[in-house]
């Protein structure tokens, strides 16, 4: 999570498979499933990202995802500072992370 001027944005990692661009787009869709090895694997229905690109952008805030196959995928979410409440004794430009696995 970092802190910028007010403004929170929240990085979600992962160092799976990845996507290339194309991908993307199919996994922004609604029902839109990328096919895999690992998706064949386990079922979804391809509304978790859709769903919370809505949820964000109902709060004023943005989703992007930078990915690379073979690599993995950073999901970030970011609300401006009028959606955000203050992190205690944070400053501009702070990382903090919450978690790692």
């Amino acid at each position: 999570m970092r802190n910028l001027a007010g403004a929170v944005a929240i990085d979600v990692v992962d160092h799976g498979i990845g996507m290339d661009a194309d991908e993307v787009a199919v996994a922004m869709t609604r029902f839109g499933q990328v096919a895999s090895a690992w998706t064949r694997k386990h079922d979804g229905t391809g509304l978790g990202l859709p769903l919370a690109v809505g949820l964000t952008e109902l709060h004023g805030g943005t989703l992007t995802i930078r990915s690379t196959k073979g690599i993995g995928t950073t999901v970030t979410v970011a609300f401006p500072r009028e959606r955000s409440l203050p992190l205690p004794a944070a400053e501009a430009g702070e990382t903090r992370a919450l978690s790692a696995s």
